[in-house]
């Protein structure tokens, strides 16, 4: 599970397989999605689960998560609660397995020299939870004594030369074949560990799909489904005038949607307890729309309006609207999404799921 550099045809994962068949048989399910967060792969590990038993997960998303919190104040706190949330639910889905985090880098980040501070927190944060973490910036920049080969990168965030995925994959691979012969710690031993030690120990999760919120909606409303070759998706379509409303106990920490280029723009009005409501327009069209047929993504509402997803967590009252068709107004985005094109017609807004918390 991870972002874009997990996803590449002919990328690391390819040479991952590959070698990792040179020693026997396995079997390898891929769960990524590019341009998201963490977040998106705790939905991910939701919406593919089968109870299928896997003996790893390998989990990479340090270059998108550095994208997304570094440059934020609290972007270390925010990230670290995307992490607890991931482990808690790995270690729900899948208790026996192994959390294994791949640590890739930008290429501006390549030599170890460079002032990397998200990626040393991150080091210190697997450290202390005792994940046997595979960092591949600090073994590429070793193995080329600091100095980038020129074939390494495609551009600032994707290793694409073959030489280069040929060697993040059979470097992963090594590192598996190693731990398979034991000795790290399982999922259930890593979310002990967590609780003992975490700032958000507390924070229980729920995540919920939107065909289950049929009820809780009114307008022009449908259930759809979409799939591609890596995902299978339900969804539950708002056209304009499309509304879904409800009260919890709970706080929606993120909005998970399948993004097209039908996608435009959404009101929300979020309340907690007895706090002013935020309400406006946030846009929903995410940018690689352009490139695909649609994007599997999620919209951390916090971010909206903060630098940091790490607040009190209590009961909200959460309502989502599609306007109708040419009104418009100021639109709030979160890194990757964008108003909709002028003329677009129909638009709509396709909810997959809620990721809802609480402190418990």
């Amino acid at each position: 599970m991870g972002g874009s550099n997990s996803l590449m045809k002919g990328g690391y994962v390819h040479a991952l397989q590959q070698c990792l068949q040179t020693r026997g048989e396995s079997t390898l399910t891929q769960i990524s999605v590019g341009a998201t967060t963490t977040l998106s792969g705790v939905g991910r590990l939701f919406d593919t689960h089968t109870g299928q038993k896997f003996d790893f997960i390998l989990y990479e998303y340090s270059i998108n998560d550095t994208g997304h919190f570094a440059s934020r104040a609290g972007g270390d706190a925010s990230w670290l609660l995307c992490l607890h949330l991931l482990i808690k639910t790995a270690a729900k889905l899948y208790p026996q397995a192994v959390l294994v985090p791949l640590m890739l880098a930008q290429e501006r980040h390549f030599p170890l020299e460079a002032d990397y501070p998200f990626y040393a927190m991150q080091r210190r944060v697997f450290a202390q939870l005792a994940l046997p973490y595979i960092d591949m910036r600090a073994w590429l920049s070793e193995l080329f004594l600091g100095r980038k080969p020129d074939w390494l990168y495609a551009d600032q965030a994707h290793y694409a030369a073959p030489q280069a995925t040929d060697l993040v994959g059979a470097e992963v691979a090594r590192r598996l074949l190693a731990l398979a012969e034991g000795g790290a710690p399982r999922l259930d031993a890593t979310r002990e560990r967590l609780l003992a030690t975490s700032p958000h120990a507390g924070v229980e999760l729920a995540y919920v799909p939107a065909v289950n919120l049929r009820q809780f909606t009114s307008g022009p409303v449908e259930l759809g489904h979409a799939g591609n070759r890596l995902m299978r998706l339900d969804y539950l379509r708002l056209h304009p005038g499309g509304r879904l409303h409800l009260r919890t106990e709970m706080f929606p920490l993120a909005l998970f949607v399948k993004s097209d280029a039908h996608h435009d723009r959404v009101t929300l009005r979020l309340s907690e307890g007895d706090a002013p409501a935020r309400a406006g327009q946030i846009a929903t069209r995410h940018a690689d729309t352009d490139s695909f047929s649609f994007i599997y993504s999620s919209i951390p509402l916090p971010l909206l309006w903060e630098q940091t997803l790490v607040r009190p967590f209590g009961a909200s009252d959460l309502e989502l609207a599609v306007p109708p068709a040419g009104q418009t107004a100021a639109v709030a985005g979160f890194d990757c999404f964008g108003a909709g094109r002028a003329g677009t017609d129909p638009t709509y807004l396709d909810l997959i799921s809620v990721l809802f918390v609480v402190d418990g």
